[in-house]
């Protein structure tokens, strides 16, 4: 009789540790599955995000040099309503992001957007800015970009460093050249 209970007894422990196992290892299947599922939809909506901010900077980037140079109204206002349009897609892409990403990520992007204020601010106002108040500007913002891109990268699960980018390596003209 003893015998039997200890054979009744294993085989309970036995299919309790076989429930418990499986239940464990579902769980992290599920948990991974999940992770896995919205990575894609994530990363689509950093690339978007990212480029429509970029196309952005880079009108902002046009009217400032033309802000320069003896430009007609048409040309200005040509930019103006680019630069508009560039910003509604930006915020647009910016939502998406606010429902798929973690709270750093959301973070940086909301400095990243700051900063992108700030220099379409000083162009569409047309501010009297000297070059190395807009390189300042610039330098800001690409610190930002940067922050950006890791956030990103560590929400989605990307290991390793970026390499940070430098202003002076992403401007038209050169800084020797910032005393006009």
């Amino acid at each position: 009789m003893i015998t039997q209970l200890i054979t009744v007894a294993a085989v309970l422990v036995g299919a309790a540790a076989s429930y418990f196992v499986t239940r464990a290892s579902e769980r992290e299947r599920f948990n991974r599955e999940m992770k896995v599922r919205w990575d894609r939809p994530r990363l689509d909506a950093y690339v978007a995000y990212i480029s429509a901010l970029k196309m952005e900077y880079t009108t902002a980037q046009k009217m400032f040099d033309i802000l320069k140079k003896d430009s007609t109204s048409a040309e200005i206002q040509l930019l103006l309503d680019t630069l508009q349009q560039a910003d509604l897609r930006r915020a647009e892409m910016f939502e998406t992001v606010m429902l798929l990403a973690d709270a750093p990520t959301i973070q940086a992007a909301h400095e990243l957007n700051t900063k992108m204020w700030r220099l379409e601010r000083s162009v569409c106002n047309r501010d009297d800015l000297e070059k190395a108040t807009w390189y300042q500007f610039t330098d800001a913002w690409i610190v930002a970009l940067n922050n950006f891109h890791e956030s990103a990268r560590a929400s989605l699960g990307v290991s390793g460093g970026i390499s940070r980018r430098d202003v002076a390596l992403l401007l038209p003209s050169p800084r020797a050249d910032q005393d006009g």
